[in-house]
């Protein structure tokens, strides 16, 4: 019962950043994702193993702490924070998050292999997570949003693996944390000089 509501809150992070216009509420909602995270873990793995406590340290680490501390830095260096605004409105979003809960169903539908301890209706979650994710990288104009939408789709994506494949190697997990951890840092140094390139051009003229 708790792992469900632990997926229902995943899931509803996910709209709510879908839905958000404000920034700095964004990035805290992907934080709060990052915490929640954490419970899947310890539905997979035994909490005496110790993967399951590298695992989660892992999470808290990259998904908890650094990705939201650097896109906050981000925005104090440059004062962004400011209201983004989506390419289409709430009417379009809903209509869309519909199509992919009729999608997610039929993906649930068609697996039959699933493990014992995992519930179908939180596979149905973390596939519309996986969803949701790719439709707020392609709903957002902001770069950060962006960025919140590439890490939301690795979290469901993450998840998934964790609850189909009892998850990853460790190393192969290591690697996938890191890589995108790197993504936000390369892109928030490209966003800050294209920033720097405009200010040298506005000065110019």
């Amino acid at each position: 019962m708790i792992f469900d509501i632990i997926y229902l809150l995943l899931l509803l992070t996910g709209i709510i950043i879908l839905m958000e216009n404000r920034l700095g509420r964004v990035i805290a909602l992907c934080s709060v994702q990052g915490i929640l995270l954490c419970g899947p873990v310890f539905q997979v793995y035994s909490p005496s193993e110790f993967h399951s406590w590298a695992l989660t340290a892992l999470i808290l680490v990259f998904k908890t702490f650094l990705t939201p501390y650097i896109l906050f830095y981000y925005l104090k260096q440059v004062r962004l924070f400011e209201h983004v605004k989506p390419r289409f409105g709430y009417q379009v979003s809903i209509f869309l998050f519909l199509i992919g809960l009729f999608a997610a169903l039929n993906i649930s539908r068609s697996i039959h292999d699933m493990p014992v301890h995992i519930d179908r209706i939180g596979l149905i979650y973390v596939i519309l997570l996986i969803y949701l994710g790719i439709l707020t990288f392609i709903a957002s104009r902001h770069w950060i949003v962006l960025i919140i939408g590439f890490v939301m789709f690795e979290n469901g994506v993450f998840l998934l693996t964790l609850i189909l494949h009892k998850g990853l190697p460790f190393g192969t997990e290591i690697v996938s944390f890191a890589d995108a951890f790197l993504v936000i840092v390369a892109a928030a140094v490209l966003q800050k000089k294209v920033d720097t390139f405009k200010n040298i051009s506005g000065s110019r003229e």
